[in-house]
């Protein structure tokens, strides 16, 4: 897989993985700002991009 296909698949896991977790911590009661959604969703998807680089490498 190509990277372009590698970070598509990055953003998508980011934006899915980031809808439930804060999801998850507005239904136990926990504030949750903008910021905090976007930050984790743009780390989320560079760390994850990163694994997937790095595992497809590897083979």
């Amino acid at each position: 897989m190509n990277f372009a296909g590698l970070f598509i698949r990055a953003v998508k896991s980011g934006c899915i993985c980031s809808i439930f977790y804060h999801g998850l911590m507005m239904v136990t009661g926990q504030a949750v700002t903008i910021q905090q959604a976007f930050v984790f969703t743009v780390v989320f998807i560079a760390l994850y991009f990163l694994w997937l680089v790095l595992v497809s490498k590897r083979k």
